[in-house]
């Protein structure tokens, strides 16, 4: 096309892809999310290579897998990124924005975006916050935790003690649709980014009755899974919600049926923004992805939070629009990744993707069914013990652990919920599994996930609990004795 088209990337955090009306959805109520699938393309073997918030935004800035940052869960960077999303769009001369929670460190980083309004919900992330800046013009300052109250209560269903107005999903619209107004006449590309549905679970009202506790599905598990193969749930399950038997069901029903509602709230802001597009008269020639970082187990498996290999934490919804250029209402088979935002949003731009990137241009997928994207692909996430590594093939998903060198072998087209591990009846293919990892992580000479001519292998180990860690409230270092 001879105009350049604008970019829109709108994320969500902690989002499953399971959740949305148009991947099967039949619960939740998103309809301009389902909206915007059917002006464009689903995705529907998408993943989050490192399905944790700092890798997995990092990565897809990037354009390379996570680990090349050195980041494997959140944590610092430990190498510089060389050639940002922003930046090189910006060089296309397109006017560049970031709206909402980027997680980047430092936290005014700013990647070649010309204007960031951020609203981030992590304390330490809060210098010069914008959206706390907003609260306080607002005479709501006295709000401490806008995001919803962390610490003992992170994953208790909680009312946000805003209104819906002034809440940070409906912030990071206004922003966002402020953005587009502005910037009408000229190519622009705004990364969106939405906080929700991430815990706390703190829907406005009326979103906090939308769903009634009783009538959302029950958490997906099996009993022999009380006690997990992934030493890293034992980690999670321990300080976001203090054990999986400290939950009843009546409990955790509630927690979905709040999260529900913070997919919806999150869902009719997505819906403004597209309306503005469509008001400023630029719809139909701007690419809009849609995506989340990762997902979350909501007690699937009896696990909450992400940094697992199953579905719900690492597979993610990704939706391609551009009503001038793509198909409209249709989906995909191929196996995507983050980073392949990177490459899709810089060749729109009509700029070169560097040589240094692993993402590859979703558009010709997007175009053609036929059009060959991966064959498969590779994940890791964690550190020492809780380290471990995918395989996604075929039909099939090879996950291998350090902590005690447990294998486990899913086939997806018969087992879609991953009740049935079969990597005792398949030896042959998980030794040409591991040699598959070998193989790559040489190549990248990834530490981590190396022993030798091996596979990293830790003795297997229980976790001891031991409260909330991190969540829980900082003491101070000294105590006043006097008044």
């Amino acid at each position: 096309m001879s105009q350049k088209p604008n970019i829109l990337l709108i994320m969500c955090d902690q989002l499953r892809f399971d959740v949305l009306g148009c991947y099967g959805n039949r619960h939740v109520q998103t309809p301009n999310i389902d909206r915007l699938a059917e002006r464009g393309v689903c995705f529907d073997r998408a993943y989050s290579q490192t399905p944790v918030c700092v890798p997995a935004r990092h990565g897809l800035i990037a354009g390379q897998h996570p680990f090349e940052l050195g980041l494997l869960k959140n944590e610092r960077l430990a190498t510089e990124i060389k050639h940002p999303l922003p930046e090189l769009i910006r060089q296309q001369g397109y006017y560049t924005c970031a709206v909402g929670k980027m997680h980047f460190q430092p936290v005014r980083k700013h990647y070649g975006f010309d204007r960031m309004y951020l609203s981030e919900e992590i304390p330490s992330h809060i210098e010069n916050d914008d959206y706390l800046q907003f609260l306080r013009e607002q005479g709501y300052g006295h709000v401490i935790e806008p995001h919803g109250k962390r610490s003992e209560l992170y994953y208790v269903p909680q009312i946000s003690e805003l209104p819906e107005h002034l809440h940070t999903t409906a912030w990071t619209a206004d922003a966002a649709c402020r953005v587009i107004r502005n910037n009408r006449n000229r190519p622009f590309f705004l990364f969106t980014s939405f906080i929700k549905p991430h815990p706390p679970f703190d829907p406005c009202e009326p979103y906090d009755q939308m769903y009634d506790p009783e009538q959302v599905p029950k958490p997906a598990r099996m009993e022999h899974e009380r006690i997990p193969d992934d030493y890293a749930i034992d980690v999670m399950n321990d300080y976001k919600v203090n054990g999986i038997d400290s939950l009843s069901l009546e409990e955790e029903l509630k927690m979905r049926a709040y999260y529900y509602g913070c997919v919806t709230q999150v869902d009719k802001q997505v819906g403004r923004i597209l309306d503005t597009l469509e008001a400023c008269g630029v719809l139909e020639n701007t690419l809009i992805v849609f995506t989340s970082d990762h997902g979350e187990m909501l007690g699937d498996h009896y696990s909450y939070g992400k940094r697992t290999f199953y579905e719900a934490s690492a597979r993610v919804p990704l939706i391609v629009s551009w009503p001038a250029a793509l198909p409209q209402g249709e989906r995909r088979d191929q196996l995507a990744l983050l980073q392949d935002i990177y490459a899709t949003c810089i060749e729109a731009a009509g700029g070169t993707v560097p040589a240094i990137s692993s993402g590859r241009n979703l558009l010709p997928a997007a175009a053609d069914p036929a059009a060959p994207l991966r064959d498969k692909l590779f994940a890791e996430v964690g550190r020492g013990r809780v380290f471990k590594m995918m395989l996604r093939f075929s039909d099939y998903k090879y996950i291998y652990h350090a902590n005690g060198g447990k294998q486990n072998l899913y086939d997806l087209r018969a087992d879609p919920d991953e009740w049935t591990d079969i990597a005792a009846q398949q030896p042959d293919l998980c030794r040409e599994c591991q040699q598959e990892m070998l193989d790559h992580y040489r190549s990248y000479g990834l530490a981590e996930a190396l022993d030798g001519d091996k596979l990293v292998r830790y003795e297997p180990t229980r976790h001891v609990p031991k409260g909330y860690l991190d969540q829980s409230p900082r003491w101070p270092s000294t105590v006043v004795d006097e008044l």
